[in-house]
Parts: structure tokens; C-alpha cells; sequence
């Protein structure tokens, strides 16, 4: 996509989805802004607005829907363009939407970025599409098969973004376990995790998501071994039932996803586990609902995306019979939602009175007094705000707990005897 050029006309971006979603949205960004437009945060109504959809649910496409009316009732003079997977999924019925200016579908790696707009970590995509095919799922006719961006330009990305200050680099992908099995010669993760350790500047390489069977022993240890590896994995589960993985076309067992977990924390001290569930998948009974309750008690993950299953055309879990009300979709996600919070105030607890080190991220919106950052372990962490400090690493004491957030407070660096390693 290439812009026309402009020295005045303003430009807003909205991004729904995924991680992968917004490195996208980023390359764009950059693009508007070389041809000399303004990105628009002010109260005037900008010229262009550019929407970057997702559809991994029904309520993403119609929350993409919506928030293209609205920019269309913002301002009708504006050019409205719409880019993202629910062009790649439906852009016939997107064209009758009266005041799109302009329907893209998407490059794999159009341009690659040098920075990352409202951001204290940047987001580094290496690698797209995805190969695995759950029945539930839609990535796989959206996006296409797996495909990696080459090792040198990863290498050449990271550096231009830790020029431009960035301490964390978030590598995203839609299946990034899976990268370099398409390169020739063949590369994997760990060959990015040992290009970027090398990067100096370069605090901390997390892993935005990574499917269980994609956790080689060999991966495994080379993240042991990292010394700027965040020690947090996003680890899907969907269900905790057997019978239901099978139906998803998931590529492991319980047993064997709650084995990976326990191993994985017993390597890494401190590691925090977050991961998705899916509720209300077809045929899903009570038991085996139960099944998936019971292991997010016994995996303790730091958060849990709760998405109730929607059916997605062209998906195979779609012709599937055994649809589960929506009423007990709903009181089974609430039941799960309270599980996974009291899974993620004991695991907090556990680092109270300890020390670590905080990426400074932004102002507190609730409180302008505080500073809000995370742990590389994603502890989220609240300080008293001191000027200067915006994407800094700071070492603080973890002092207590507000609501699901804990309160540091910063240590002079001479006195620390005991904290959570970087």
C-alpha cells in the first residue's frame, strides 16, 4: 500500500486483535507517516482513518464492523480504509458498507519497522500464517500457511528498534514455535533468541505465544540458559479435556500439557505461565468443562484469556452438532473468570517483599501519581511516579498489593541483597 503524499492531512489508526495485528499496524503507521501525513490524537477530525480488522471471533468481525461506521459517521469526508483478516475472510460483504474508501489485503512482511508508536516494549513479528488447522479456527484460512521473515532482517529490525531506545523486544508470530521449518536452510527460534542475545542495549527478548508441542527440550534449554529471556510464557490450552482437544484437533493431552507446565516452572524459577481457554466448544459437556476447571487450578497460570467459542464459517468444528446454550456458555466462563483470578492473586502473592527489576511503561490512567511497568515475569507493578523515568529499568522492592496490581518501591542499588534475577 502506498500512501499518496501529504504534508498536512492527518491520518487515525485503529488496530484490533492479536500482537501480530499491531506490528502491522505499526508498518503501516510508518508508511502514512514517510509520505508526510500526521497521526491524529487531538479532538479535530482527522482525514483518513485506517481500521485493521480481525476475525478470530464473531464478536471481532462485528466489533470491526462497528468501529468502521463510526469512523464513517465521524467524519463522511474522510477516506475510510479497511485492511486485515476479515478482509482476507469477507471482504464482499465489507464492500457493502457504504463509505469504505478503500478495502487492502494485507503483504506477509510489507516493510518491517523502526519504532513502535505509544509502546515501551516493541513488538518484532518473525513469522506468519499457521499450519496446525484447529477445528475451531479461522487463522489458518485467513492468514495461510506458515511463513517466516528471514534471520538477518529479524537481526537488522531489532537493532534499528534498540537504536530508537527500546529495552524489550515482544517476538509475535501467529504460530511462532513453528518459525524457520519453511527457511532454507532451516532456522528456529533458538537461532533468533541467539542473534538477539548479542544485541547490546537489548534488555529482555519475550515470547509473545507459543503453541505446547513447539516447546522442544532443545528450546527449552536454550531459554534456560538466556540471559535476556523474560521468564513468561503464553502457553495456549483451549480445554483441559481429552476428549474436547481431540474434537480441536489440539496435538497434545492434558496429561502432557500439565507435565510441560510443571517441568517448565521447575527449569525456570519465577516463571509466570499465561494461556487461552475456549468454552462452549461443541459437544462440550459439564465434565468436561470440570475437566478444564480443574486444570487451571493445578497449572496456577499469572492470567487466563477466557473466549467463549463462536462458530466460524469454513471451520471444520463448524458442521460439528452438540452446541452448548449460550446461557451456560456465559456461567461457565464467570465460573472460570473467578477461578483464574484467584489463580492470579496467589500467584502474586508469592513475590510479595521480594525485589525485581520493572520496565517502566506509562503514566497510571486511573492514578497520574503512579507509573505503571511489569516484571519480566509480567508481574504488573505500580510506582510513585518521579519524572525521567519512561522506559527505563528500575529495581524495586514489591511491597503489597492493590487489587490485581502490586506497589513497588524503588531500592537504592547498593542495598540490594536478595532480588529476582533479570
Amino acid at each position: 500500500m502506498n500512501p499518496a503524499p501529504s504534508k498536512s492531512r492527518t491520518v487515525k489508526f485503529f488496530t484490533l486483535g492479536c500482537k501480530a495485528n499491531q506490528y502491522d499496524t505499526q508498518s503501516i503507521r510508518e508508511r502514512f507517516l514517510s509520505k508526510g501525513f500526521r497521526e491524529y490524537f487531538g479532538y479535530k477530525l482527522p482525514d483518513c482513518f485506517l481500521v485493521n480488522t480481525c476475525t478470530v471471533t464473531a464478536g471481532a468481525d462485528q466489533k470491526s464492523r462497528n468501529i468502521i461506521r463510526r469512523c464513517i459517521h465521524a467524519n463522511p469526508k474522510a477516506k475510510v480504509i479497511v485492511t486485515g483478516c476479515l478482509v482476507e475472510n469477507d471482504w464482499q460483504s465489507l464492500m457493502e458498507i457504504k463509505g469504505i474508501g478503500l478495502i487492502i489485503k494485507k503483504s506477509f512482511f510489507p516493510e518491517g519497522i523502526s519504532s513502535f508508536s505509544q509502546h515501551a516494549r516493541a513488538f518484532l513479528k518473525i513469522q506468519d500464517g499457521c499450519s496446525n488447522f484447529c477445528t475451531y479456527c479461522k487463522v489458518a484460512l485467513v492468514r495461510g500457511r506458515q511463513r517466516s521473515k528471514k534471520l538477518p532482517k529479524i537481526i537488522l529490525e531489532a537493532e534499528k528498534l534498540v537504536a530508537c531506545g527500546y529495552k524489550e523486544i515482544v517476538l509475535t508470530g501467529i504460530c511462532l514455535g513453528a518459525y524457520g521449518d519453511d527457511l532454507y536452510p532451516k532456522k528456529s527460534l533458538i537461532d533468533v533468541v541467539d542473534s538477539l542475545e548479542k544485541i547490546t542495549g537489548l534488555l529482555r527478548i519475550r515470547l509473545s505465544s507459543i503453541e505446547a508441542g513447539d516447546l522442544s527440550p532443545s528450546l527449552v534449554k536454550r531459554l534456560e540458559t538466556s540471559r535476556k529471556f523474560c521468564r513468561h510464557m503464553h502457553i495456549p490450552i483451549q480445554s483441559g479435556d481429552d476428549l474436547i482437544l481431540k474434537m480441536m484437533n489440539r496435538k497434545y493431552t492434558r496429561r502432557k500439557y500439565i507435565d510441560l507446565i510443571t517441568g517448565l516452572k521447575r527449569k525456570i524459577p519465577h516463571l509466570s505461565i499465561t494461556t487461552d481457554c475456549l468454552v462452549g466448544f461443541p459437544g462440550e459437556t459439564e465434565e468436561n468443562f470440570r475437566n478444564t476447571a480443574e486444570l487451571i487450578k493445578e497449572i496456577k497460570p499469572l492470567k487466563v484469556h477466557i473466549f467463549p467459542y463462536s462458530k466460524r464459517e469454513g471451520t471444520a468444528a463448524a458442521k460439528f452438532g452438540g452446541s452448548v446454550k449460550p446461557e451456560i456458555i456465559s456461567a461457565r466462563c464467570k465460573q472460570l473468570e473467578d477461578i483464574a483470578y484467584d489463580c492470579r492473586i496467589n500467584f502474586m502473592r508469592k513475590f510479595l517483599s521480594k525485589q525485581a527489576y520493572v520496565l517502566i511503561e506509562c503514566r497510571s490512567k486511573s492514578d497520574p501519581d503512579f507509573w505503571e511497568g511489569l516484571t519480566d515475569n509480567y508481574l504488573p507493578v505500580k510506582l510513585a511516579f518521579k519524572p525521567g523515568l519512561m522506559n527505563k529499568v528500575v529495581r524495586v522492592a514489591l511491597r503489597r498489593m492493590d487489587q490485581d496490581c502490586l506497589i513497588g518501591e524503588y531500592i537504592d542499588n547498593s542495598k540490594i541483597k536478595c532480588r529476582i534475577k533479570l
